[in-house]
Parts: C-alpha cells; sequence; structure tokens
C-alpha cells in the first residue's frame, strides 16, 4: 500500500462471492479448514449473517455468524456465533476485520439477537465487549471462549450448541 487510506465498503455476502471468500479465507488461515466451514455452514442454512468488505480491487474480508443454540433451564434459546473472520494478509492490520465485526455485531443488536459466542484471543476480542464467563458450557469452553450479551436480557449461563458444520473441528 502506498499509504493512502484504503476504501472498503461492507455489504451483505452475496451468492455469486463464495468462491472469492474462499480465496480471502484460504489465504488469510494458510488453509481451507475455514472456508470449507463457511461452504457448509452455507449449505445447512446455518449462517445468520455473512458480510464482505470490498476494496476496489475486490473482496478483502469476510465474516460470518452462524446460528449456535444455548439450553438454559430445559429451554432452547437461539444465540449466534462469530466464526470465521478473514482478511486477505496483506491487507491485515489496516481495520478490516475490526470493521466487518463491529458492522456485523451492530445488524445482530439491530434485529433483536441476545447473545454471541467467539473463541478467540481475548486481547483482540475484549475491545469489541467480548468477555469469559464462566457461566457457559461449550465443546469449546476455556480461556478463549467469550460472550458478548446484545441484550440486557441475555442469558449468563447455559450449554452452547454448535450447528452439524462445526463437527470434526478441533
Amino acid at each position: 500500500m502506498n499509504g493512502a487510506p484504503l476504501t472498503t465498503t461492507i455489504r451483505l455476502e452475496m451468492q455469486r462471492d463464495a468462491a472469492k471468500v474462499r480465496g480471502v479465507l484460504e489465504a488469510a488461515f494458510g488453509g481451507s479448514v475455514e472456508a470449507d466451514l463457511v461452504e457448509r455452514l452455507r449449505a445447512a442454512g446455518d449462517l445468520v449473517l455473512a458480510l464482505v468488505s470490498e476494496t476496489p480491487d475486490g473482496i478483502a474480508g469476510y465474516v460470518g455468524f452462524p446460528r449456535l443454540t444455548l439450553a438454559v433451564d430445559g429451554r432452547n434459546i437461539p444465540a449466534i456465533g462469530l466464526a470465521p473472520v478473514g482478511v486477505m494478509p496483506a491487507l491485515q492490520r489496516g481495520g478490516i476485520g475490526s470493521a466487518l465485526i463491529r458492522a456485523g455485531l451492530w445488524r445482530l443488536k439491530d434485529r433483536g439477537e441476545g447473545i454471541v459466542f467467539v473463541l478467540g484471543e481475548p486481547g483482540y476480542y475484549g475491545r469489541f465487549g467480548f468477555e469469559a464467563i464462566e457461566g457457559f458450557d461449550a465443546p469449546y469452553a476455556g480461556p478463549y471462549f467469550q460472550t458478548l450479551r446484545l441484550s440486557p436480557h441475555a442469558p449468563v449461563s447455559g450449554t452452547v450448541s454448535y450447528p452439524q458444520p462445526f463437527a470434526g473441528l478441533e
């Protein structure tokens, strides 16, 4: 980059973006695991929201928000996951990932979603309000499993279930 600010637009992912999103995720993560996950989530209809960041040169970043289930006192409550978020390597550390996450969280809150879970670096996701809360049980529970309550009425404990496309991920 030449130091000039990068012009990006964040928009909903469209069907025609699938191959380019796959390329972004493979480049960002150095493999196909995350790209394969997104394709399985799409095919199963488990993505609640998917956004892309577009520059004049094409798609630079992606974030997906799959539907999760939170079991609380015998009831299943809809929840959201944040996974994955990826940016083309040459554009990383330029704010694209953060902008995608913020835009997605804003849209989810606006839609009335109550709670979002993420597995990731606490120092990074903490800046968006995510916290490690011990009241939640999940396959990925631990110090990197964090939550963000978008509503004051969102549960503070429960058992989180991920959709089938996550099966087999480590």
